[in-house]
């Protein structure tokens, strides 16, 4: 039972970090839209981990695809960062 507290506590605290990168990062920029991806997967990724009957098989399954769009949102926003600051450090090079 402990767990499952942790894992609620775990979830809301990363919940609120979302929420607060969401209202302070721009989401136009693809460093930005890759912070918000990395914590989206965080969130869904712990909720789907919570043991016990707190999530469902399929809630539970769902929760898993969600994590995983959120991560392969995150790698390509990244990759975009990534090339846009080489790009960037060249032309100031």
């Amino acid at each position: 039972m402990a767990e499952t507290g942790h894992s609620v506590r775990a979830a809301d605290v990363l919940a609120d970090v979302l929420a607060e990168v969401r209202e302070r990062v721009d989401r136009r920029e693809a460093l930005g839209e890759a912070q918000v991806a990395v914590l989206e997967a965080a969130v869904t990724i712990v909720r789907a981990g919570q043991p016990g009957f707190e999530v469902m098989p399929v809630e539970r399954s769902e929760l898993v695809r969600e994590a995983l769009g959120a991560v392969r949102a995150a790698t390509v926003a990244t990759g975009v960062a990534l090339t846009y600051a080489h790009q960037t450090a060249r032309v100031l090079a």
